[in-house]
């Protein structure tokens, strides 16, 4: 574990362990800092943090996290691997940069990983990194020399503007661990066990059909459009255990009848038009003391709920509509006109639809420039369109006079 100032702990710790590992003749002043621009007038190693990434292997060992219900389970850590530059400035009359250089390979190769004591001297000296819990991090920060090639290196280089450059190395100090503030939950302890094995198989509900409500249970579910008179006909795979919960729209829906393939369902009353989806929730008994739980999940499948339209008036500019469905404020409508000579009309209701929050079954839809003549009336709600009633090869309503 380690809080936010361990980055910068390890480059200060890093340089005070290259300043005391050098066996040079010479005063070498060994910085935290980007290579001068200007030959400086002191031997000088400069140890630079150009570029911070995630480490590959730590990066996701703490998920997850939090459980469902967003309670943290773990502390949160981002797991950093540190890319440094380390450039060597001396006289190069006497080959200095180049002996500082064998220096610190020699060094960062006998001791590759920074040592509690480098760690806990840097704390002493810096006062800026009091605070810092580095040095009871479990995973050890090691040094490995990394290669460049020349166009990253003419790239990094190029990044460091007008910095001439200097003969460096490249470092990877890996892996520094950054704790997140959450406190996690603690469990209470297992007070006993008990084993089960149940065979899951998963439920598939392959199609959604319907049925009119209240139909004997020989008859056979269609195509018609789903409206709120009518009961769903689930078809799949394995859908015949026991005691099913039915989730349509996220609302509890009652269960008419199971079979293997085939489970029928009745509508919640008060759910509105549009795309809704259906699940099925199977209890399983994994503790013989305790209740079954809803563990056995099918997949969600969608469908449509659509409305019917109870009655439409024209009234002063607009047009009155009824549905037989509860229609949310916060839900768009679209009222479809077509007559028989006047061709087709589409008017998009006001939003929202009526004050209030309260679900409701009328609103009006603003027209204009419509020839007069009678229409047969849809609406579409959130996608979901109303049918027209079909009768001897037409359609016959519903319909709404428009007088002009």
């Amino acid at each position: 574990m380690s809080n936010t100032l361990a980055v910068a702990h390890v480059t200060h710790a890093l340089c005070a362990y290259l300043a005391r590992s050098l066996d040079i003749d010479v005063a070498v002043n060994v910085h935290p800092r980007k290579p001068p621009t200007e030959p400086p007038s002191d031997p000088l190693i400069s140890v630079f943090l150009y570029q911070v990434t995630p480490n590959g292997s730590l990066r996701n060992a703490d998920a997850p996290t939090r459980d469902p219900d967003g309670a943290v389970l773990r502390r949160p850590q981002a797991a950093l691997d540190l890319h440094y530059l380390v450039s060597f400035h001396g006289e190069e009359a006497s080959s200095l940069p180049q002996r500082l250089l064998g220096s610190v390979v020699r060094a960062l190769h006998e001791g590759p990983i920074l040592s509690r004591k480098d760690i806990e001297d840097a704390a002493l000296f810096h006062p800026h990194l009091a605070g810092s819990d580095l040095a009871a991090a479990p995973h050890k920060v090691r040094f490995t020399p990394a290669q460049l090639d020349l166009d990253d290196q003419s790239k990094l280089w190029s990044m460091l503007f007008q910095t001439p450059y200097a003969l460096s190395l490249y470092y990877l100090a890996s892996v520094v661990l950054v704790d997140g503030r959450s406190v996690p939950q603690t469990g209470k302890p297992v007070l006993r066990r008990h084993i089960q094995v149940e065979p899951f198989v998963r439920p598939v509900i392959e199609q959604v059909l319907s049925l009119p409500a209240g139909a004997a249970p020989g008859a056979q579910p269609d195509t018609a459009p789903i409206t709120g008179d009518r009961d769903l006909v689930l078809t799949g795979l394995n859908l015949g255990r026991p005691d099913p919960v039915a989730l349509v729209g996220g609302l509890p829906a009652p269960v008419r009848r199971i079979a293997e393939a085939q489970v029928v369902l009745g509508q919640p009353a008060n759910l509105p038009p549009g795309v809704h989806t259906v699940q099925l929730r199977y209890p399983v008994q994994l503790d013989p003391a305790g209740e079954p739980r809803p563990l056995l999940e099918s997949n969600a499948a969608p469908y449509v709920r659509r409305p019917k339209v109870v009655r439409a008036e024209q009234q002063p500019g607009e047009v009155r509509v009824r549905v037989d469905l509860p229609v949310r404020p916060e839900q768009r409508a679209v009222l479809l006109l077509d007559g028989s000579d006047a061709g087709g009309y589409q008017f998009t209701a006001p939003f929202p639809l009526f004050s209030g929050s309260a679900p409701g079954h009328e609103f009006t839809v603003p027209i204009n420039e419509v020839a007069p003549g009678r229409y047969l009336v849809r609406v579409q709600v959130d996608g979901a369109q109303s049918p027209l009633e079909f009768a001897d090869g037409a359609f016959t309503g519903p319909s709404v006079e428009i007088t002009g």
